[in-house]
């Protein structure tokens, strides 16, 4: 049996009424997802949005489990299947399946030992290149420059020179940069002496290979995002079916996991059914989410 799920709701705040919202979405299972959580000052992250403390992610924890049963993907699918259509887990709750985009070295090192701790299962979706801090999503270097130029007038005025506009539109600028165009980052990250693999040397991003795997032997499940968080928008149906069978297989292989899960990167608004159909009826994924509804 094939299957497709949604995610339905982005990082929640800590004070919500859940059962209410619920009930006005018509919702009866939610599928929560987060990027990242910590304490601390993530330049990479600081500058796109906002992220989840400690504290506060254990509030939505705390406030999420009130109302919902934990599953993981796999999980969630034998009991829906079972179920006969009761919509509501084995406790008598709805049901809820976690999941964490792109990766980050603090799924390893903050969130997973907050989930571990309470028992609760969820899903990772990596992107296979930055693995090992082998590369870095281009939106993620645009962070890293704007933290540099709003700290630094003289890293302001350089790129300011060097993009000739006014540099109270350096920001908007710099966060405008798209897929097509990220190679500027690397040109305006030049101008700047910064050099993004000394970065990821001293202050890794993501999870490495060991992390991965610990992160398996714990329970958790992990998926593809994609080879380096493409946008799909820019991709042929082709290109679109060669990233997800990418993706997957290759974590299949070096993380010897059996489930096929896949996460689209960005949204999944705008991909073609056709494309949802080739990768479900051909078995080369058993799971897709999106934020797209």
């Amino acid at each position: 049996m094939v299957n497709t799920i949604r995610k339905k709701i982005r990082p929640l705040a800590s004070k919500l009424n859940l059962d209410k919202m619920i009930r006005m979405s018509g919702q009866s299972d939610i599928f929560p997802f987060y990027h990242v959580v910590s304490d601390w000052h993530l330049p990479h992250i600081r500058h796109l949005f906002r992220y989840k403390r400690v504290k506060e992610f254990e509030n939505d924890l705390e406030e999420l489990l009130k109302w919902f049963e934990p599953l993981s993907i796999a999980d969630y699918l034998k009991h829906k299947r079972e179920d006969s259509g009761r919509g509501r887990g084995r406790r008598g709750k709805r049901r809820m399946v976690l999941t964490f985009d792109d990766g980050l070295t603090e799924c390893h090192q903050v969130i997973a030992p907050i989930l571990k701790n309470k028992g609760v299962p969820a899903a990772f979706f990596l992107n296979n290149r930055f693995i090992d801090n082998r590369g870095l999503f281009f939106r993620y270097k645009a962070s890293l420059i704007i933290d540099m130029v709003l700290s630094d007038c003289r890293a302001l005025e350089k790129i300011s020179e060097y993009l000739v506009i006014p540099q109270e539109q350096v920001v908007k600028a710099i966060r405008m940069v798209n897929d097509d165009q990220q190679v500027l980052l690397d040109e305006l990250a030049s101008q700047l002496d910064m050099d993004f693999d000394e970065t990821l040397r001293e202050e890794p991003i993501y999870m490495n290979t060991e992390q991965v795997i610990e992160m398996v032997q714990w329970g958790f499940e992990i998926g593809g995002h994609s080879m380096d968080h493409n946008d799909f928008s820019s991709l042929t149906p082709e290109e679109m079916v060669h990233q997800v069978k990418t993706s997957i297989e290759d974590l299949q292989r070096r993380f010897v996991v059996s489930s096929r899960l896949f996460s689209f990167p960005f949204t999944s608004d705008g991909i073609p059914e056709s494309v949802i159909d080739s990768l479900l009826s051909t078995h080369r994924v058993d799971v897709l989410l999106g934020t797209a509804g």
